[in-house]
């Protein structure tokens, strides 16, 4: 979108509300998802582990869920996660966006639970438990995981990277209890698709 001056018009963003080249009178609607807009999807996670070493899968599994989202204002979304299966009894919050071409951005809320006794407990302090290693990389920030995917307007996916270095060749965790060598990759996928 370019403009010479500051009195020149803008075509073609609805997010900015400006008006079509063909129409001037009339807002263009690409963006349907008006605030309060609510949509529920079924899926899954997966969650993937990968030695760098060698390239072996150390764990690969995945929980199924229900995600609700619901459109707040400026593209921003609230996702309300429940886990289903042997995974399940758990619900938590997300927050992030949706831009009007499907781009998605998302992260755990900080905390991500709270304990009975007011203790807050972040994702990662969750992960790193499980896994008995310490974690970092691109898909971690203040504590939580960050999200990337698109939205199709069906089906949303959405991957977290990060990393783990495990001190010791056979961590203490309850995720994979083939020994380490070296650092793993770890992926975390969400795989949604929207509700009829």
């Amino acid at each position: 979108m370019i403009a010479c001056s500051k009195s020149d018009d803008f075509w073609g963003n609805d997010s900015f509300g400006n008006r079509s080249k063909n129409n001037h009178d009339s807002p263009m609607t690409s963006n349907k998802y008006i605030p309060g807009t609510i949509l529920t999807f079924s899926g899954k996670t997966v969650y993937k582990y990968v030695q760098v070493i060698g390239n072996n899968v150390l764990a690969e599994m995945y929980c199924p869920n229900n995600v609700k989202i619901t459109f707040l204002e400026n593209h921003e979304i609230e996702l309300f996660i429940t886990e289903n299966g042997g995974c399940g009894g758990r619900s938590f919050y997300a927050y992030g966006q949706i831009t009007p071409s499907g781009t998605t951005k998302f992260e755990y809320a900080v905390p991500v639970i709270t304990l009975p006794d007011g203790t807050g407990l972040k994702i990662t302090d969750i992960i790193q438990g499980h896994l008995g290693c310490t974690i970092n990389g691109p898909g971690i920030d203040r504590g939580t995981l960050i999200f990337f995917g698109k939205f199709d307007s069906s089906t949303l996916v959405a991957t977290s990277h990060f990393n783990s270095k495990c001190d010791v060749v056979g961590p203490n965790n309850n995720i994979f209890s083939t020994p380490v060598n070296g650092p793993v990759q770890c992926s975390w996928t969400y795989v949604l698709t929207l509700d009829e």
